[in-house]
């Protein structure tokens, strides 16, 4: 099982079923490296058929292309038409995605194919007039309508295979298309020697037809329910490409291949120049010029096909990307020089150089610089590689090669002639050169920095023949930054590397490091690392521990059982506790037994390092094995066992079942405030069985204040539907302020997605409770005469001096908690960063600053909550607000002993205790005798011991004052 799980995780393919029809021929594709299962092969192969049909109509009327406008107006004037197709390539593009988005695609392709087949037949008609106009129409059109028919074809394809169907098969399909032009070539230079150029239109009007009745046939035994149009996918690529020019603009990576691919295309339209004026020159009529570019394709067709399976990945394993770049350029430069040469030897020496030149380019930038520049993308982030490379292959190589027409002309108005346009060539070439330079080193520098965002997804095919990618792949092996080597480690054995992963990474700091490495180390056997993984058996960290030791039983052909039953007894305390965990998990009833003997032992051991050990193995040990002493051990004195017992609980919530067992005593342990963290982790592991207990001592007001005020953020986060209902119920019903505020910030803490969850109506009327709250301590402030040594700002209280009255600092923290929570509560409806910015601009010392944040604030909150927040933070008059907040809430000021009468009269329960302590305070500082009776029931009936003790001490020091007076 694990050798299978290993093999499909690492891509291979798995067993296809016995006994079928196409299992012979099956197996003789998958030794050529593809993947066809039952029921795929006729789709396939007649997707394969018509793409060989359709580069087989392209090549054969790119022949009569080519010789229809040589022979009519020369190689010279190819710089127009070169020119003619960069211009009107946009905006029939453009016209062609309007018609095609009302139209579903199966239709499209069709119908497109019937029009561009109609017009084969008229110009067919057309080549018989001696009219200068029409190669040059002739020429535009085809290079425009091949663009489309392609991207019709994949999109055709990518409804008749799924994702899965197409990334196996989709390489078989594209060999049909490189198969086709070849054959293609030879189509037409067969019929232009039987029926002349002007007919080979006719058998390419043949051979699209075909493709058409194909496609037909695949669109009848494999129909797409997908209702897209065909402008959604056939003309995606203009889509994509919005947004391209802007990752362009912020990727100096982007740009330089933007930059290579726009001076390889224009080179390559210089060549192209150069080797139609050699046949222009090895030619004397228009059939043997169409007979001689048929041969020319043909021949070019297997040379691409040649280099592609002979050299490609060899110059990608063993030279890298870097090398691989630079190959065309340096070719072309070479072959140009030679061109050059060779015109001082005027005949047939010049013509065979532009034809080399000519192949040599073709070669090259079809096969071995087409695949480098896909591995260029490589270390660009997935979402930014799909608008980038659209907006290169739509705008760039159009502009490109409009470009290089510019550049062509003086060719057109014989200012120079097409072998000395090589000059432009060698220009263009030395900053090609210059490009692949500077992006081999940004390409390494992308690719270290994506590996360190983990930016390049481990799932997509990576070529780690490629010397240079898998150099940085190790490389990042030894990387500081963990995320990294995870990354690497993923690709490697994704990508059927796990035998370049070095042992010695059994003893990175980080433990899950150490766990992968193991895994890898036993799906590739490495034997040889044995004694390393042994090492592991005492890991510090029980997952690791317990990986070692399948890894090490699965090396040493051995059942892991039999391997720890030898080590129960080892002096390590670890290797001890790993064998009671392997034996709880694995061995037999009598083994158990042992483990359970061995586990008591340590329990009860002295030492609290042995202890921790046992905790740890418990933690990977199966529910409910030995729940009770995991439970025991919660309870411990050392606060290392109890934590490492919290652990244990946590990975076995996030492995096994829910076990109710353990929520009370979590729950408990959140009072402390050494361990909260953990318990706190350890309760969200056991998920959403949990919240019963937790709502249910959130809402105990029995219940330690301490454990309660630590649930809110418990339940936050904690993913279920449940909790927000919870923490919004319990917030109305809560007089304890902090525990109040610790809710308001779980509901805040919540994510965008979650927060919107929470009922508009719950926080209009929270926000209304916490304006109340605000203005009734406000109230007291003003009662006291507080107010007129003190300055109010936005809701905010200050002191010109540094030491105000006790009950005054006291009513300033209430309300400025109040407004604090009602920032809180405001960004439960609207952006919290938003808001976070307004409040923290609102307390800056800029005045203009707090006049903005207001400004902001008025013009983003509606109705009720504006009219309650504004009441606090806004720039109105103290009286006034006291005014409304009278109308609105009932709070009215009173004099200073009526005020204080009132605050004692709390009782001193819950958080209000501080403010029945503070009014005290001034009872004794001010010598307030009227309010002794009211200290004297403090001191007999306040729940809270320091409220009593303080009305104790009050009440002795008036009285004491009293005495010495009289």
């Amino acid at each position: 099982m694990y050798t299978s799980a290993m093999a499909l995780r690492a891509g291979s393919a798995p067993a296809r079923p016995v006994g079928t029809t196409e299992s012979a021929w099956q197996r003789w594709l998958a030794r050529l490296g593809i993947d066809m299962r039952p029921g795929e092969g006729l789709p396939a192969v007649l997707l394969f058929t018509a793409f060989f049909l359709l580069m087989a109509f392209w090549y054969t009327t790119k022949s009569v292309r080519q010789s229809t406008f040589i022979e009519s107006l020369g190689a010279a004037m190819l710089p127009v038409a070169y020119l003619l197709v960069a211009v009107c390539s946009y905006p029939l593009l453009r016209l062609y995605s309007r018609l095609a988005d009302r139209m579903p695609r199966t239709r499209l392709v069709v119908v497109t194919s019937l029009v561009i087949a109609l017009s084969m037949g008229l110009f067919w008609w057309l080549y018989q007039f001696p009219w200068s106009w029409v190669p040059i129409a002739f020429y535009v059109w085809v290079s425009l309508v091949i663009v489309m028919m392609v991207s019709q074809f994949w999109s055709f394809s990518n409804l008749v295979l799924d994702a899965r169907q197409a990334k196996r098969l989709f390489g078989f399909v594209g060999a049909g298309g490189l198969l086709g032009g070849i054959a293609g070539g030879q189509v037409a230079r067969f019929a232009t020697r039987l029926v002349g150029t002007r007919y080979a239109l006719i058998v390419g009007t043949v051979l699209l037809l075909a493709f058409v009745a194909i496609l037909v046939v695949v669109g009848r035994i494999r129909p797409s329910t997908e209702p897209e149009t065909g402008g959604s996918s056939g003309m995606g690529k203009l889509d994509r490409a919005k947004g391209g020019f802007d990752a362009l603009r912020e990727s100096r990576h982007l740009r330089l291949i933007a930059a290579l691919m726009l001076l390889t295309i224009m080179v390559a339209q210089v060549v192209d120049l150069q080797f139609n004026w050699a046949v222009e020159e090895a030619t004397t009529n228009l059939d043997q010029a169409t007979a001689f570019f048929g041969n020319f394709f043909s021949v070019m067709g297997i040379s691409a096909l040649i280099f592609q399976l002979l050299f490609t990945a060899r110059i990608h394993r063993f030279l890298g990307v870097g090398v691989a770049m630079r190959i065309l350029p340096v070719t072309m430069g070479v072959g140009t020089a030679a061109l050059l040469l060779a015109a001082l030897f005027p005949g047939p020496l010049v013509v065979a150089a532009a034809l080399i030149l000519k192949i040599g380019e073709n070669g090259l930038r079809y096969s071995l610089d087409q695949a480098t520049r896909e591995l260029l993308y490589l270390p660009v982030p997935a979402g930014v590689r799909v608008k980038a490379k659209a907006f290169i292959d739509v705008f760039v190589q159009r502009g490109a090669k409009g470009l290089a027409a510019v550049l062509l002309l003086p060719v057109t108005f014989g200012v120079i002639s097409a072998l000395e346009s090589g000059w432009i060539s060698f220009v263009l070439i030395a900053l090609w050169l210059g490009v692949t330079a500077a992006l081999g080193r940004e390409y390494v520098k992308s690719f270290r920095r994506s590996l360190l965002e983990r930016s390049v997804d481990a799932e997509v095919p990576i070529n780690l023949s490629d010397a240079t990618t898998l150099e940085l792949l190790i490389q990042s092996l030894g990387s500081s930054d963990t995320r990294q080597v995870l990354h690497a480690l993923e690709i490697l054995e994704t990508h059927d590397r796990g035998h370049l992963v070095p042992p010695l990474l059994l003893y990175h700091d980080d433990a899950r490091v150490r766990e992968r490495t193991l895994e890898i180390l036993a799906s590739v056997e490495r034997r040889d690392a044995a004694d390393l993984v042994e090492g592991r058996l005492s890991d510090e960290d029980p997952e690791v521990r317990a990986r070692a030791i399948d890894v090490l039983a699965r090396l040493q052909g051995e059942d892991a059982s039999g391997l720890m039953l030898t080590r129960i007894h080892d002096p390590d305390p670890a290797v001890r506790a790993a064998a009671v965990a392997c034996l709880a998990n694995h061995g037999t009833e009598e083994m158990t037994e042992e483990a359970s003997g061995v586990l008591a032992d340590m329990l009860s051991d002295a030492d609290a390092r042995v202890r921790v050990e046992a905790a740890k193995a418990l933690g990977t040990v199966r529910e409910p094995g030995f729940q009770e002493q995991l439970v025991q051990l919660l309870y411990d004195d050392a606060p290392d066992v109890v934590r490492g017992a919290i652990s244990a609980i946590r990975r076995r919530a996030e492995r096994d079942s829910f076990n109710p067992l353990y929520s009370p005593s979590l729950v408990s342990l959140l009072q402390k405030r050494r361990l909260k963290q953990e318990a706190r982790e350890a309760l969200v592991a056991l998920g959403e069985p949990v919240l019963p207990a937790l709502v249910h001592f959130l809402n105990d007001p029995d219940e330690q204040r301490w454990v309660r005020r630590a649930i809110p953020k418990t339940l936050a986060r904690i993913e279920s539907g449940e909790v927000i209902p919870h923490l919004v119920e319990a917030l109305p019903a809560e007089e304890d302020a902090f525990l109040r505020r610790k809710l308001l910030e779980a509901l805040a803490g919540l994510p965008p997605e979650r927060r919107t969850a929470v009922p508009r109506e719950a926080v209009e009327a929270e926000i209304h409770r916490e304006s109340r709250r605000y203005f009734e301590h406000f109230g007291f402030f003003c009662s006291l005469g507080s107010i007129e040594r003190a300055r109010v700002v936005h809701g905010l209280v200050s002191w010109e001096d540094d030491d105000p009255p006790l009950l005054d600092r006291l009513l300033a923290e209430r309300m400025e908690e109040s407004v604090s929570n009602l920032f809180e509560l405001l960004t439960l409806r609207h952006p919290a960063p938003d808001i976070r910015a307004a409040q923290r601009t609102l307390m800056a010392d800029s005045g203009a600053l707090r006049v903005h944040s207001l400004e902001y604030l008025d013009n983003t909150l509606e109705g009720d909550v504006k009219r309650d927040t504004f009441l606090v933070i806004g720039d109105t008059p103290l009286p006034e607000k006291m005014r409304r907040a009278g109308s609105l809430f009932g709070v009215e000021t009173t004099s200073e002993g009526q005020a204080l009468e009132r605050v004692l009269a709390f009782g001193g329960d819950g958080d209000r205790a501080a403010l029945v302590v503070g009014a005290l305070y001034t009872v004794r500082s001010e010598g307030i005798g009227e309010l002794l009776p009211r200290a004297r029931a403090l001191a007999e009936e306040s729940p809270s011991p320091f409220v009593r003790e303080t009305a104790a001490w009050v009440i002795e020091r008036i009285e004491s004052s009293r005495r010495a007076s009289s």
